[in-house]
């Protein structure tokens, strides 16, 4: 096993700049490319290593000329110098291509200003060629000279080896768990037959998938290049079958064969190596008793005779291989290992020798895996381990990281002998902190052919006949050199000897095996399957535009979302493995069976949605495995988990758009599926759609080097890069953690930022259609002061209130995404499975990532985006995959939703609007003006004002640094209107409080047609100045509501689930600025909490006065008390309390029933308040008990509700004075409550 290092990604934009360091091509043609590459530096991730991928016309990698015409000089020490070269080579979708790393970085404290590359083709001329349209939406964003480039695609299948059409027949299924020759009676394969089945058992047939019981997974993923063949599925295997020859299957017959199982020794050449299946435990075989009992399934041949001749010798070669999977001790990766030794502990490997030749020398290998007691920063404690057989040291290693390590021995002639020996591994190491793991053992011996049980052995020599004489008879021997094509070797008996004389090759150490029949134990792990179809996924005829892979037990819950994509197919796991790696759980078989899509299927799906979680325990070694479908573990140090591989269908870059919902169960597939069909065909309208948050961490911490301070400013910093990616129709929100204060939690850590945390979940209730965070993360949080976190104490995402407004998060930290994990669930898998809330989908990292790695991604993904001043209508898998050049971080970012997902931001741009006047004042009323693509239909617009530039200070060290960035102007309105004719006229207000900033104000709009057509647009620079001043004194009017108009008072009831509707009005609008001391503030009487509604608020439709805040209400208290802040556009405030009793359940009651005035002369007032919906009714009567008045049932909605009455009986007589009672009754589906009170009337 071997680690191979992810490749690094960058931008696919014809042009990089917004980094310091800008490229641009010069010239783009068919002959050459020319890139000119600007640097700037600034700081240290300003002289990263960028990567582009460029299109090739054939698979040899162009020569580069480097033209360095300006350098300078830098002051950043600890630069890891690098070069620009070329670093990858691949087909992709067709077209050749090769992955350019280009450095800034010239020797030690020196940079390249200004540099020329020039890359030569020698091209031939090729006509324009028809493109598929997955070619142009996954090719041509990442191919910086796609316009020549895609020319150069050549329209060739891969080479296929096709599977002939099986039998039709009975298929049964045998699990084998290791190499050598298994046995089937007549007796028990007649028991997995109908006894109706009449058939010649000269036709059965054995197969078993081309891999031959092994894997492929290791050999096609842990390689930059691979080859891109798919092959073919199953093979048929030759047996032999003992009795057979009389045309019928009897009991006493005997079935038997050579197998391999999931591990053993491979054999290539002379080269003899052990094969450790990483994957799986068993592998599938199937024998075919076929309909047609005519047809003949292939059998043992036996070997010519090989004449007599003078060599002879009677032993050969065995191998032994000691291997325990019982720990991964990274628990990631493929590194796995069996018991740890600790500091100056010794392990004892007991190896049971058969009969050796005692002089002759053996030779091995053993293999370790650095593994430390406590964790250090960089991994890099020393071991020291070495290997002894009777006393005498054989071998030992010396390393200092987490990796493998193995090494090699010999062990001199006459030290070994027949039966147990044993060999110690020390771990000799003077750090106590050193514990490595032992990984492997081998040994190869020369033994004596002595027979006692089935054995194998290889010969010793080549170019030669050779006699070989095994003691024992009744011997049957096999040549398993080739072990799909073993061959039966002719014998001679001479006593107790078997003589078999063969021909050895020159190139190739002969293997065999040798067995009675008697003596091999009968094989009963049989299953019987009937008619199975081996060609439903393999059939060209199919077509579709997406697929869903998953547990066949998910199909049904992910229907709906098949029918929501159309053109989609779900193919399940077990189907995949059953056509593409002959029912072995190599998770290959995906790679295959998607690759075969492209080659094979009639329309070729561009995404794939994997819909199952995975870990990195494939074999469940653990117990706590729950793969529902695999990813690819990459590495054994510093390893990761990725689903690019499954579509790198020729090396590492992707040919697909992939994305992962990690569902563990049917439930969560349904919720998940729900979810997105809700999200995509209801999606809430509004101002949120134009709306991206910028998160990023605190610098402050933690404190560790002065390293650290940079890296902790870079998140801040790379947060304002990336702003100048987002185009002026989008609202840009900030959150940055170092302007909220600190508060001491007592934790180890120490300091947490509430208010920061509060502000992001009042963001995401607001709504935001992308939300990215720059900082520390780990996979349960963001940022140590824990401004996100899940854990048990504190599950965060239990907070996340979206109203089905769900952002895409796009997180550029470490960890957040490690889905692979046994033991947990990381934040990103837990946000995505949320019930109707938290995600739409979620861009983040399954591994830690460099700081210069993450916002060049960063930049990337936002630039494809938002592709300059537009917005893309790729779906998201297809940004994502885009991006995916062959750099080192690329595969670390994983899309966890559905690829096929569209971005939920409208596309299409109005660019004619205009505001007038040109410049406002303060108080003013303004006018937005333009065409709209549809002819009527609702918008909303929200008006900023111009950015500030704000240095903030904080402690690092015990000591106060500062940081500068752009900090966003206040919102100045934020409103609602109607349109027709095609044309809109919107107003708003200008508010007292603007910043007087140097830059203009902007604003931004989107509009509808009520049929799920939108279009966005802007109108930036413009001024603001001070208007006349306001004779205005008298603060906002805010009233309380419910959903359907009823208004609220002090003492009533409302449902806990009820949105509380506060409505704020006033001549000159409502202030939105939220400037210091002219907050819109929510507060909580109680504990004097507050939160800051002013993103909440918008105005009504087509008005400048009136406005509202709708306030999900969520306590698990009986009342809710709140006092609401705010102030008008002329600077007035306004503060009122309201105290409401919380309803729990649906129960009715009725409660305050009074009549006023009582007594009463002339008329009077019956009120009350029903606690849900009910039919009322009220009868008079006599303190006799005579019925002289009712009021015949009427209906009434929850809240407080009037009933008047004149005093007059049924017949309109005036009643006398006196004293009568009455009778309120509500109802309401079964229930009946009742009321009984007393009246006076006195004339």
């Amino acid at each position: 096993m071997r680690h191979v290092q992810i490749l690094f990604l960058l931008s696919m934009s014809f042009q990089l700049v917004t980094a310091q360091t800008q490229w641009r091509i010069i010239s783009n043609n068919e002959d050459e490319l020319v890139i000119q590459v600007t640097t700037n530096p600034k700081t240290v991730d300003d002289l990263a290593p960028m990567h582009v991928l460029i299109g090739l016309p054939d698979s040899n990698l162009p020569s580069i000329k480097i033209r360095q015409r300006e350098s300078g000089r830098h002051s950043i020490k600890e630069l890891k110098l690098s070069e620009t070269k070329w670093i990858h080579q691949q087909m992709v979708n067709g077209l050749q291509t090769g992955t350019l790393q280009i450095s800034p970085t010239s020797q030690n404290g020196t940079y390249v200003k200004d540099q020329l590359i020039t890359i030569q083709f020698s091209a031939p001329k090729r006509a324009n060629r028809q493109l598929s349209s997955n070619q142009i939406q996954l090719l041509a964003p990442k191919i910086i000279n796609w316009n020549w480039a895609k020319n150069w695609i050549t329209p060739k299948k891969a080479i296929l080896q096709k599977m002939e059409s099986m039998p039709e027949g009975h298929w049964i299924r045998m699990e084998v768990t290791s190499d050598g020759m298994i046995k089937i009676t007549g007796e028990e394969l007649l028991k997995h037959i109908s006894s109706s089945n009449d058939f010649d058992p000269r036709s059965i047939m054995l197969f078993t998938g081309s891999a031959f019981g092994r894997d492929r997974t290791y050999d096609l993923t842990q390689k930059a290049t691979v080859n891109g063949n798919i092959p073919e599925n199953l093979i048929e295997l030759p047996i032999s079958i003992q009795g057979e020859s009389d045309g019928n299957m009897a009991e006493t017959d005997v079935l038997f064969f050579y197998a391999q199982g999931p591990s053993g020794f491979d054999q290539n050449m002379a080269k003899v190596e052990w094969h450790q299946n990483l994957y799986f435990n068993s592998s599938a075989y199937w024998l075919l008793i076929p309909d047609d009992s005519a047809l003949r399934g292939k059998r043992i041949e036996t070997g010519n005779i090989v004449p007599d001749g003078p060599l002879s010798v009677n032993y050969g070669v065995s191998y032994l291989h000691f291997e325990t999977d019982k720990i991964n001790p990274q628990a990631s990766g493929l590194a796995w290992g069996n018991t740890s030794i600790r500091e100056g502990v010794s392990i004892t490997q007991t190896v049971d020798l058969i009969h050796p030749v005692s002089s002759t020398i053996a030779t091995g290998s053993f293999g370790m895996i650095g593994n430390e007691k406590i964790s250090t920063r960089y991994s890099n404690t020393k071991h020291q381990v070495s290997l002894a057989f009777s006393g005498e040291e054989l071998a030992d290693m010396q390393w200092s990281h987490l990796g493998l390590k193995s090494n090699s021995f010999t062990i001199p002639a006459g030290n070994l002998a027949h039966g147990s020996q044993k060999f110690q591994i020390t771990n000799n190491s003077d750090n106590p902190n050193s514990e490595p793991l032992i990984d492997y053992f081998t040994l190869a011996y020369i033994r004596q052919l002595i027979y006692t049980s089935p054995f194998d052995f290889f010969a010793s020599v080549t170019s030669n006949n050779m006699t070989f004489s095994i003691t024992g008879n009744t011997l049957k021997i096999w040549n398993i050199t080739h072990p799909a094509h073993p061959e039966n070797i002719p014998v001679r008996t001479e006593g107790d000897q078997t003589k078999m004389r063969v021909s050895l090759p020159t190139d190739t150490h002969q293997r065999f095996v040798v067995f009675n029949l008697d003596d091999i134990p009968n094989f009963t792990n049989l299953a019987s399957i009937g008619l199975k179809i081996w060609n439903q996924l393999r059939n060209p005829s199919n077509t579709a535009n997406h697929i869903i892979v998953g547990p066949s037990a998910f199909s049904t819950a992910s229907q709906p979302l098949v029918d929501h994509r159309q053109h989609t197919v779900f193919a399940s796991l077990e189907r995949i493995y059953d056509e593409f790696s002959g029912g072995n759980q190599d998770p290959i078989a995906i790679r295959h069976f998607l690759q075969w899509t492209q080659v094979n299927w009639s329309q070729k799906p561009a995404t794939v949605l994997f819909m199952g979680d995975a870990d990195y325990d494939y074999r469940n070694i653990t117990g706590q495995s729950n793969i529902q479908v695999p990813t690819i573990q990459v590495g054994t140090n510093y390893s990761h988990a990725t689903d690019d591989r499954l579509v790198a269908f020729n090396g590492i870059i992707p040919e697909m758009a992939t994305g992962r919902y990690t569902a563990r169960s049917v439930e969560e597939v349904t919720t998940f599926v729900e979810k997105i069909i809700a999200f995509e065909t209801e999606m809430p309208k509004g101002l949120w759609k134009q709306r991206v948050t910028l998160v990023a961490d605190d610098p402050a911490r933690p404190e560790r080097e002065p390293y650290d301070l940079y890296v902790g400013k870079s998140h801040t910093l790379h947060s304002e890069r990336l702003a100048k990616s987002i185009p002026d129709f989008m609202e840009v929100k900030k959150l940055y953690m170092v302007e909220y204060p600190e508060v001491n939690d007592g934790s180890v850590f120490g300091v947490t930022k509430p208010a920061a945390t509060q502000a992001l979940f009042d963001q995401l209730s607001s709504g935001t259609t992308l939300i990215n965070y720059i900082g520390h993360g780990n996979p349960s949080q963001w940022a140590q002061e824990k401004l996100l976190i899940i854990n048990k104490s504190r599950n965060d995402v239990d907070l996340i209130k979206t109203q089905m407004k769900l952002p895409i998060w796009v997180a550029g930290t470490c960890n957040w995404g490690h889905f692979d994990a046994l033991d947990s669930e990381s934040f990103a898998e837990v946000l995505i499975r949320k019930e109707m809330d938290g995600a739409s989908a979620i861009i983040t990292t399954t591994r830690g990532i460099t700081v210069s790695s993450n916002i060049h991604y960063l930049e990337s993904i936002f630039g494809q985006f938002f592709q300059g001043d537009s917005v893309s209508q790729a779906t998201l898998g297809v940004l994502l995959q885009s991006v995916k050049t062959g750099g080192r971080d690329g595969e670390l970012f994983h899309l966890f939703g559905d690829p096929a997902m569209p971005l939920p931001i409208p596309s299409q741009l109005v660019r004619s609007a205009k505001v007038s006047p040109d410049t406002l004042a303060t108080l003013e009323v303004g006018t937005l003006s333009g065409d709209s693509p549809f002819d009527t239909g609702d918008g909303y617009l929200v008006f900023n004002d111009g950015v500030n530039e704000k240095t903030q200070s904080f402690q690092f060290a015990s000591k106060q640094e500062t940081i500068t960035y752009l900090e966003n102007g206040p919102t100045l309105f934020r409103g609602s209107f109607t349109f027709s004719n095609g044309k809109f006229f919107p107003q708003f207000r200008v508010p007292k409080d603007i910043t007087y900033s140097k830059n203009n104000a902007k604003l931004r709009f989107n509009i509808s047609d009520g049929n799920n057509r939108e279009a966005l647009g802007y109108v930036s620079n413009i001024p603001l100045t001070l208007g006349a001043p306001s004779t205005d004194t008298e603060g906002p009017i805010i009233i309380f509501e419910t959903q359907n108009g009823r208004m609220l008072r002090s003492g009533d009831h409302i449902p806990q689930d009820e949105t509380l509707v506060i409505r704020l009005s006033d001549p000159l609008g409502i202030n939105l600025t939220g400037e210091k001391g002219h907050e819109l503030w929510i507060i909580d009487p109680a504990t004097e909490t507050k939160m800051n509604v002013v993103d909440q608020f918008i105005y009504d439709t087509n008005s400048l006065n009136t406005g509202t805040i709708q306030l999900p209400i969520d306590s698990e208290a009986d009342a809710l008390s709140l006092v609401i802040s705010a102030w008008d556009n002329a600077n007035n405030p306004t503060e009122i309390q309201i105290d409401l009793i919380l309803l729990k359940s649906k129960k009715l009651d009725l409660l305050h029933v009074l009549n006023f005035p009582n007594p009463f002369t002339n008329d009077t007032q019956f009120t009350f308040e029903v606690t849900a919906p009910a039919s009322v009714t009220i009868n008079i009567y006599t303190l006799e008990g005579r019925r002289i008045k009712s009021f015949y049932p009427q209906q009434f909605s929850l809240g407080y509700h009037r009933i008047p009455w004149n005093g007059r009986d049924e017949f309109g007589n005036r009643l006398a004075n006196g004293v009568y009672l009455y009778k309120m009754t509500a109802e309401n589906d079964g229930q009946k409550i009742n009321h009984i009170g007393r009246l006076a009337i006195y004339r």
